[in-house]
């Protein structure tokens, strides 16, 4: 019994000073990787939309990016397609756009004020600073948020690093 306690103490032992020596091998801040950092806010240009630059929420908790949209009315085309309709009204203009794009899929939100609800989700193009990526976006109205475009794991995964306490690092990139 004293060889296998002597024996798990040498491991923990071992185990904790591996940690240590990973821990201090680096300066503080140090980051071994050539991702670009974006901060918590940042500007986003909505390629699918005429090109239409809008604030952006930088989201590393939300699983697929968001956008705001208005009047959003999903329909079945004659082939049996899903195709939605939506507007997407431009804040710093007041520029309306009518969209009308194929259906990726359909999520089901789950709400505790009644019945589950169905959103579509779409996929556009979307650049922040030099990054363009093709991702698929949820459509809900976001009036309630000041950010137009909330940016999820879809987008930053293998993109990009996030300081929550930065603002617009990727403008002029």
């Amino acid at each position: 019994m004293l060889n296998g306690l002597c024996a798990t103490v040498k491991t923990r032992i071992q185990a904790i000073f591996l940690l240590l020596v990973i821990t201090f091998s680096y300066p503080a801040g140090a980051c071994q990787c050539s991702l670009p950092v974006f901060g918590a806010y940042e500007t986003a240009t909505l390629h699918s939309i005429e090109q239409l630059q809008v604030e952006t929420l930088v989201d590393s908790g939300a699983t697929t990016t968001a956008l705001d949209a208005k009047n959003i009315k999903m329909h079945i085309n004659r082939f049996g397609q899903r195709w939605v309709y939506y507007d997407f009204v431009h804040r710093p203009t007041g520029k309306t756009v009518a969209m009308h794009q194929p259906v990726s899929r359909v999520v089901r939100i789950i709400t505790h004020s009644g019945p589950p609800k169905a959103r579509a989700v779409i996929k556009g193009t979307i650049s922040v600073g030099g990054i363009e990526r093709t991702v698929e976006m949820s459509l809900i109205n976001r009036s309630n948020f000041p950010q137009q475009l909330l940016l999820g794991r879809n987008y930053l995964k293998n993109t990009a690093l996030i300081d929550s306490g930065g603002r617009n690092l990727q403008k002029g990139h």
